[in-house]
C-alpha cells in the first residue's frame, strides 16, 4: 500500500509542476488582432516572393500583437479566381477577397526586382474591412531567399511593426437604451443608438464622452491592441477609469493555484506517514529475525555488540534477510522525511497563495482625483498622457 501510494503522490507532484507554468501563462495571455497572410505575388521573383511570405508568417505567428489566420491562399489565384485586376486590386476586390475568406484583415502583396540591382522590393498592403489600406515598400538584397534568415527575419519584423502600428483595438460604449452621441478624443463623434456604439480605435488611451439628454457621461479608458474594451457608463460615475485588463470579474487563479498545492501537499503528508510506518515494521522484522536466528543455528545473526549498520557487509552478506531488512528501513525512512517535508512545504506555500491576494501589479491602471503625467510606448511611438479626473 505505501508503494502504490509513494507513485501516486510522485505522479501529482509532477503535475503540479506541469501545471502551475500553464495556469500562470493563461492568465496572462492577451488578445490579438486575427490576420492571415496571403502569398504574395511576384512575375521575376518568385523564390523573394515565397521566402517572404513563410517569414511574415512566422513573424505573425511569435507577435503578441498578432495571430495568424492559417490559410495556403495566394493573392494571384483568389483574384483569378473572383475575376478581379490582380495589380492594383480595386476596393470591391479587396472586400470580395475578405467575403471569400470570412476574415476581417490579412495581408497581400507584390515582390519585383529591381530598383537596384541585385535588389528586389516587396510593396506589402494590410487590409482592414472598412479602412483605407495601408501600404507600404520595403527594398533588400535579391539573396535572400532562406525564410530562416536572420536578416530576412529582421526584415518581416520590421514591416509588421510598420503595419502595426495602424492596427486598432475595438471599443463598445454602453449606456442603458438611450439615444445620443458619443465624443471619442473630443473630435469624433458617432450615434449612440438604444444605449450602444462601437468603433474601432488605435491602441493607447482615449476619452469617451456621451451626450444623453443634456447629461453628459466621460470616462478615460485604455484602447489594447486586438481587444474589446466595453465601456459601460450607466454602471460608473462620471469620469471614472475603466481597466480594459479587468472588464468582469477575473478568474481566481490564486484561490485554484492554492487549493492544489495544498491538496498536493495533503497528499505527500499521507504518503509521508505510510513511509514512516513501513520503516517501524522493517524495523520489527529486523528485530524478529535477530530473535529466530537465536533458536536457529543454520540461520544468519548479528555479532554480539554489533547493529546491522555494523555488521552488513562486513560479518554478514548484504543478502542476507536482516541485512534486507535494515536496507528496506532505511529507504523507507528517508522516503518519509522527503515526502513529510515536501507535504509541509506544498500545504504551507498553497495556504498562503489561498489566503492572500497577492501584489497588484506595477502597471495597473488606478482611478485617480488627481492630474498625472504617465510614460507611454507603442507601435506608433511614444509620449506622456495626462490622466485624471477635471
Amino acid at each position: 500500500m505505501a508503494h502504490v501510494c509513494r507513485w501516486l503522490a510522485c505522479g501529482l507532484l509532477a503535475a503540479l509542476f506541469v501545471l502551475l507554468p500553464r495556469a500562470a501563462r493563461a492568465d496572462g495571455t492577451a488578445h490579438t488582432v486575427p490576420v492571415a497572410v496571403l502569398s504574395l505575388d511576384s512575375e521575376d521573383a518568385e523564390e523573394n516572393a515565397e521566402s517572404l511570405t513563410a517569414a511574415l508568417r512566422s513573424r505573425v505567428r511569435s507577435s503578441q500583437g498578432w495571430s495568424l489566420v492559417e490559410t495556403a491562399q495566394s493573392v494571384g489565384m483568389l483574384t483569378a479566381a473572383l475575376r478581379c485586376p490582380s495589380k492594383p486590386i480595386p476596393a470591391e476586390c479587396e472586400q470580395r477577397i475578405a467575403d471569400q475568406l470570412k476574415i476581417e484583415r490579412y495581408i497581400y502583396g507584390f515582390v519585383t526586382k529591381g530598383p537596384q540591382q541585385s535588389q528586389v522590393t516587396a510593396e506589402i498592403h494590410l487590409y482592414q474591412r472598412s479602412k483605407s489600406d495601408t501600404i507600404i515598400r520595403e527594398s533588400y538584397a535579391e539573396n535572400l531567399k532562406d525564410q530562416n534568415d536572420d536578416t530576412l527575419r529582421k526584415i518581416a519584423q520590421r514591416v509588421l511593426d510598420r503595419l502595426g502600428s495602424s492596427a486598432v483595438g475595438t471599443i463598445v460604449v454602453k449606456m442603458g437604451n438611450d439615444n445620443g452621441e458619443v465624443i471619442v478624443d473630443g473630435d469624433k463623434r458617432l450615434p449612440l443608438q438604444n444605449g450602444s456604439a462601437r468603433l474601432e480605435l488605435a491602441p493607447g488611451s482615449h476619452s469617451v464622452e456621451v451626450l444623453v439628454g443634456g447629461q453628459t457621461q466621460k470616462r478615460n479608458t485604455l484602447v489594447t491592441l486586438g481587444k474589446e474594451t466595453v465601456v459601460d457608463l450607466s454602471l460608473a460615475p462620471s469620469g471614472s477609469f475603466d481597466d480594459p485588463s479587468n472588464p468582469g470579474k477575473p478568474f481566481p487563479t490564486r484561490k485554484v493555484v492554492g487549493g492544489g498545492m495544498m491538496a498536493l501537499g495533503a497528499a505527500s503528508l499521507v504518503v509521508g506517514v505510510l513511509e514512516f510506518v513501513a520503516w517501524s515494521n522493517r524495523k520489527d522484522d529486523g528485530e524478529r529475525l535477530q530473535n529466530e536466528a537465536l533458536t536457529n543455528p543454520a540461520a544468519d545473526r548479528l555479532p554480539p555488540g554489533q547493529s546491522a549498520d555494523d555488521a552488513c557487509g562486513n560479518s554478514l552478506p548484504d543478502s542476507s534477510p536482516i541485512c534486507r531488512a535494515n536496507h528496506d528501513a532505511k529507504v523507507d525512512s528517508a522516503l518519509g522525511w522527503v515526502f513529510t517535508g515536501v507535504g509541509a512545504a506544498l500545504v504551507g506555500a498553497g495556504a498562503y497563495v489561498f489566503f492572500t491576494k497577492g501584489a497588484e501589479p506595477a502597471d495597473k491602471p488606478r482611478a485617480s482625483t488627481m492630474p498625472r503625467l504617465v510614460p507611454h510606448v507603442g507601435r506608433g511611438g511614444g509620449g506622456l498622457l495626462l490622466e485624471g479626473r477635471f
